[in-house]
């Protein structure tokens, strides 16, 4: 089937945070254009909405179970699409990995203990440690002008440290968009396992990577590696699907599972009843794999559309290749704007709301990540909008 991602759907009145959202998180202008929260503004595949009106079609929505095959289906995607055997037994679920990263802040580290994130990184990573009592320790990423990467000596360092039990890596880095290599991933989990530390990966949008680069699961580098690994994966950001709130969590380990269980338990862990019906069908329709082949051809064109238009109307803000996901990390850095400045230009002057930089934590000052996930016309309305505030203030 082909997909049609020129199509512009109105989704006011759904409920939508990214639509509706607006007059609670961004009073300053609610009438913006949203390119911020990561749903994208595409239908999902039509295999996951029929499944899913079928079974909305049963008037009874009471409390689900997962599938006896869902375990399964996780382990031949990461297969399939990584090159990772894992194994089905190894597969638990979450009602999204927002929580799962809360609990495995939880399970695998005790109050006052270090936690490491890499900033700057999806705001939740901190949120989970903090929130949970535990200390935060940072590892910022290090930029070279061209790409980021890990400060490999720092990290070191820090896991050295006997009170540090835990990493936190969110791959593909979001919101940098990059695809960390092979050889970057064993040096991550070398290091990890000389000082025994925990990884826990959050491999939300492993999918959307794009034909340039390669995605490697850390657990697929090696038996080493799984032992010391806990790595979450969802359909929600590549079918967008993310209001059904589901993802597995695979860790091979059997102690550590057993204790991420516990701490599910713990928390009340209750499947969506949609969600587990979209799952099974996302994992297994090939029908969807065609739509996210499709998808991720037509996100690469909306990237270098804003490349192109950036680079030709507006060169002093920049656009760096990524290698995942449908989030643009723009550097605005030349436009010599404070924080709040720079905000009040996007939001107030341009009229579009997008995740400030800063939002993400070190390193994130004089950025701001916005959201291609939409038809090309809303992306050209955008840049429209951006590039008179732009010529208006004589940038």
């Amino acid at each position: 089937m082909k997909y049609d991602f020129d199509k512009v759907l109105d989704r006011h009145g759904t409920l939508s945070h990214k639509w509706d959202g607006m007059e609670e998180e961004f009073p300053g202008n609610p009438q913006a254009l949203p390119f911020w929260v990561a749903d994208t503004d595409f239908p999902c595949p039509r295999p996951i909405v029929e499944a899913v009106c079928k079974r909305a079609a049963h008037p009874i929505y009471g409390y689900s179970d997962i599938s006896v095959k869902a375990q399964g289906l996780a382990a031949r995607w990461q297969e399939k699409r990584n090159g990772w055997k894992a194994k089905p037994e190894w597969v638990t679920f979450s009602n999204g990995i927002v929580p799962a990263l809360s609990a495995m802040v939880a399970a695998f580290t005790r109050p006052g203990e270090g936690v490491i994130v890499q900033p700057p990184v999806y705001y939740p990573f901190q949120d989970s440690v903090v929130n949970n009592g535990r200390k935060l320790v940072e590892n910022p990423l290090v930029f070279d002008g061209e790409k980021w990467g890990i400060n490999f000596e720092e990290l070191e360092q820090l896991a050295a440290d006997p009170g540090n039990k835990l990493l936190l890596l969110c791959h593909p880095l979001n919101p940098v968009s990059r695809v960390l290599d092979r050889e970057e991933l064993k040096r991550i989990g070398d290091i990890c396992i000389h000082n025994e530390v925990i990884v826990a990966i959050d491999e939300i949008h492993s999918d959307l990577t794009y034909q340039h680069k390669r995605f490697y699961s850390l657990a697929g580098l090696g038996k080493e590696y799984e032992r010391i690994s806990v790595t979450a994966m969802a359909p929600s950001k590549t079918f967008n699907i993310a209001g059904l709130q589901i993802s597995a969590i695979l860790i091979p380990d059997e102690a550590l599972r057993e204790a991420f269980v516990k701490e599910m338990d713990r928390r009340v862990n209750i499947p969506n009843a949609f969600g587990v019906t979209a799952f099974d069908v996302a994992y297994s329709d090939p029908e969807c794999e065609e739509y996210l082949e499709q998808l991720l051809a037509y996100l690469w064109e909306n990237y270098l559309f804003v490349d192109r238009y950036l680079g030709k109307w507006m060169p002093k803000i920049t656009c760096q290749k990524p290698d995942a996901t449908y989030l643009l990390w723009l550097d605005c850095r030349k436009l010599h704007l404070n924080d709040d400045a720079l905000e009040h230009f996007w939001l107030r002057e341009a009229g579009l709301a997008l995740d400030a930089g800063r939002w993400f934590g070190r390193g994130g000052s004089g950025f701001m990540r916005m959201n291609i996930g939409c038809a090309r016309s809303l992306l050209a309305q955008g840049l429209g909008q951006l590039r008179e505030a732009y010529r208006k203030r004589g940038f």
